[in-house]
């Protein structure tokens, strides 16, 4: 079972360093929630409690659950985490429709309009043509258009 649990646990780190799978809690979590998960983890994978000596995995595990409990725990540093992990999955997840070149747009007072497939116009500002790239989300749909 341990190993089972060993396994998981390391997928979670694979597939995206997630400290909320680390701990095994939700976004959502009480700092009490964290702190008991943290501390059923941390016996569990703790190297002295480990059966193989030198196994450098578990130590890793133990390391990566502290870090992420010293991260969740902290009130300033839990609130820039969740920031980046928010961004990150908007980044994954935004919904690209169209893509349009920066010559195509049409600003009248610094102001462009583009239809979105939901039926509302995406309001693109002149800022825009500051970046290299960036997308623009729709206020009424999770759709967006990438200008470049």
């Amino acid at each position: 079972m341990a190993n089972e649990d060993t396994s998981q646990l390391e997928n979670h780190i694979n597939n995206e360093l997630d400290y909320y799978a680390v701990l095994q809690c939700k976004p959502n979590s009480t700092l009490e929630e964290l702190k008991q998960s943290y501390r059923t983890l941390i016996k569990k994978f703790h190297p002295d409690k480990q059966s193989q000596k030198g196994s450098s995995g578990s130590e890793e595990l133990f390391i990566l659950i502290d870090k992420a409990y010293k991260t969740l725990s902290d009130t300033k540093l839990r609130k820039e985490y969740d920031a980046r992990l928010i961004e990150n999955n908007f980044n994954e997840n935004s919904l690209i429709y169209a893509e349009l070149n920066k010559s195509d747009l049409k600003f009248v007072n610094e102001v462009c309009y583009f239809p979105c497939r939901c039926g509302q116009n995406i309001e693109i500002s002149a800022d825009v043509l500051q970046e290299e790239e960036c997308l623009v989300e729709c206020s009424e749909c999770t759709n967006c258009i990438l200008i470049k």
